[in-house]
C-alpha cells in the first residue's frame, strides 16, 4: 500500500517499508549502524576532551587522522554509488508521473520534498536522470564508482542542451577531462560551455538573453532582523558587482581578520553609503537617544530596533529632520536641519585625506564617511579640526568600541585612528591623543 494521494512523502514516512527492496533496506540498515557508531569513531573522544593535549597529543592522533580522512573518501564514493542507484529510479517515477501522487508540480518538487535536500540538488538528480541513458560512457563510470555524482552531474548539464549526434561527440572529451587527476569540476563545466559556443555560435545572444531572463535577486528577513541575500545575476552584472565591490573587500593588513564574505558585506555598505551622501534612510530616534542622555533604541521604518550608539553614528552624517508627534502619535511638525558636517567641510576633509584615516584602511576618501573624532554626544563638535574621512565599516566598529581606537595626530595636520582587538588597560578620553 502507498501513501494517499495528494499527501506529503518524506524519508520514513512510508506506510510499509517492505514497498523498497532487500538490498535497499540492507543498505539502509547499514546506513544506520554506522551513523549511530558516530560517537566512537578513533581520536573523537581524546579530541573532544582537549584537555592535557600539547604537541604531543597531535602526534599520537596523526594516524587516526589518516584512518578519518580515508574512511571520509570511502563514504563520499558510497554515498556517489547510492546516487547512481537513485537515477534509474527517477527515471521510473519521472515517465509514471509519481510526483502526481503527492500534488506535486515535477519530479524535481517532490524529490526535493521527500528527501529534504535543496532543489538545486534535486534539480540535479534529475538532469542527470534524464541524461544518463545518452550518456553510455559516464553512466558506466558513474554506476562502477570510477566517476564522482557532481562530475557527473556536470557532464549532464553540459550536454543537456545538445542532440543526440552533438551529445556523441562531446561525451568522449567531457568525461575524459572529468577523469583527469587535475581537473575540477568546474572545469568540466568550462569545457561544456566552450563545446556548445562552437556548436552553436550564433546561439550565443539566445543562451545571453536566457541567462538574464533566469536572475533575480531576493532580500528576505530573518527573525532577528537581519536580511538574507540570495539570487543569480547574469554574467555581466556579476561582473559589474564584482568589480564594484572587490577592490574595497581585500585585506588591509595581517590584523584584518574579517572573512571574504565579511569584507564583501562591509564593502557593499562602503558603495550604498557613498560617504552618507546618498542612501535614503529613515530612523526614529528620540532626542535624549541622540544626544546620548537616553538609550533607548531607535527604530527603522519596518520597526527594527536599532542599538542607540548605532542611531546615534548613523546621525553623525545624515540629514536630520524634527517630527512632532502629539500624544495619538500624530504628526503635528515636520521640520528640518542642515547635514552636520556642511560641503565645504566636506570638500576640505577630502583636501586633506586621500584615504579613510583607520590604519592599513585603503577605502577612498571620497567613499567615506565624515566622523566626529570626538563622538557627537555628548560634547563633540562639528568644527573641521574634529572630523575625519571613515569608511562605513570602521565608523561602525569605532562607534560600538570606542575604548579599543587610539587618534594619532600626524603633523600635516591630519589624524590617524589605530584600532585594538581588545580593550586599551586604561580608557582615556577622547581629547587626549598620541
Amino acid at each position: 500500500m502507498g501513501p494517499a494521494a495528494g499527501g506529503d512523502c518524506r524519508i520514513g514516512d512510508w506506510p510499509d517499508l517492505n514497498l523498497a527492496g532487500r538490498e535497499v533496506i540492507e543498505l539502509l540498515a547499514r546506513a544506520e549502524r554506522l551513523a549511530a557508531a558516530a560517537g566512537k569513531v578513533p581520536g573523537q573522544t581524546g579530541t573532544e576532551a582537549g584537555s592535557g593535549g600539547g604537541a604531543g597529543a597531535g602526534a599520537e592522533t596523526g594516524a587516526e587522522v589518516e584512518v578519518a580522512m580515508a574512511e571520509i573518501v570511502a563514504l563520499a564514493r558510497a554515498i556517489d554509488l547510492a546516487e547512481a542507484a537513485i537515477a534509474p529510479r527517477l527515471r521510473v517515477v519521472e515517465a509514471g508521473k509519481g510526483h502526481h501522487l503527492f500534488g506535486r508540480r515535477s519530479v524535481g518538487a517532490w524529490l526535493s520534498a521527500a528527501t529534504g535536500s535543496r532543489s538545486a540538488r534535486a534539480g540535479e538528480r534529475v538532469t542527470l536522470a534524464r541524461q544518463l541513458p545518452r550518456l553510455p560512457h559516464t553512466a558506466g563510470l558513474f554506476a562502477s564508482g570510477r566517476l564522482s555524482f557532481g562530475y557527473a552531474a556536470t557532464v549532464a548539464s553540459a550536454v543537456r542542451h545538445l542532440d543526440d549526434p552533438e551529445t556523441k561527440l562531446a561525451e568522449p572529451i567531457l568525461a575524459e577531462l572529468a577523469q583527469a587527476s587535475a581537473s575540477t569540476v568546474e572545469d568540466v563545466a568550462r569545457a561544456g560551455h566552450t563545446i556548445i559556443e562552437t556548436i552553436d555560435p550564433e546561439g550565443r545572444l539566445r543562451r545571453a538573453a536566457a541567462k538574464t531572463e533566469r536572475q533575480h535577486l531576493t532580500i528576505s528577513e530573518t527573525a532577528d532582523g537581519m536580511g538574507r541575500l540570495s539570487g543569480l545575476l547574469d554574467p555581466e552584472l556579476k561582473m559589474q558587482l564584482k568589480t564594484w565591490l572587490e577592490p574595497l573587500a581585500v585585506k588591509t593588513d595581517s590584523t584584518d581578520l574579517r572573512s571574504h564574505g565579511r569584507r564583501m558585506a562591509d564593502a557593499l555598505a562602503i558603495r550604498l553609503s557613498q560617504g552618507g551622501r546618498r542612501t535614503v534612510m529613515h530612523v526614529t530616534v528620540t532626542e535624549q537617544t541622540l544626544t546620548g542622555q537616553s538609550e533607548e533604541p531607535a527604530f527603522l521604518e519596518d520597526g527594527t530596533q536599532v542599538p542607540a550608539a548605532d542611531a546615534r553614528r548613523m546621525a553623525y552624517t545624515a540629514e536630520l529632520r524634527r517630527v512632532l508627534r502629539d500624544a495619538d502619535g500624530i504628526v503635528k511638525d515636520f521640520g528640518r536641519a542642515r547635514r552636520l558636517a556642511s560641503a565645504d567641510q566636506r570638500e576640505a576633509i577630502l583636501a586633506k585625506y586621500r584615504t579613510c584615516c583607520r590604519e592599513g584602511c585603503d577605502v577612498p576618501a571620497y567613499l567615506a564617511e565624515i566622523d566626529h573624532i570626538e563622538p557627537w554626544y555628548p560634547t563633540g563638535r562639528t568644527d573641521l579640526n574634529n572630523l575625519a574621512p571613515l569608511c562605513a565599516a570602521d565608523n561602525k566598529w569605532k562607534s560600538r568600541h570606542p575604548d579599543r581606537v587610539e587618534v594619532i595626530d600626524q603633523a600635516d595636520g591630519t589624524v590617524s585612528m589605530r584600532f585594538y582587538r581588545y580593550s586599551k588597560l586604561r580608557p582615556r578620553r577622547w581629547t587626549d591623543r598620541q
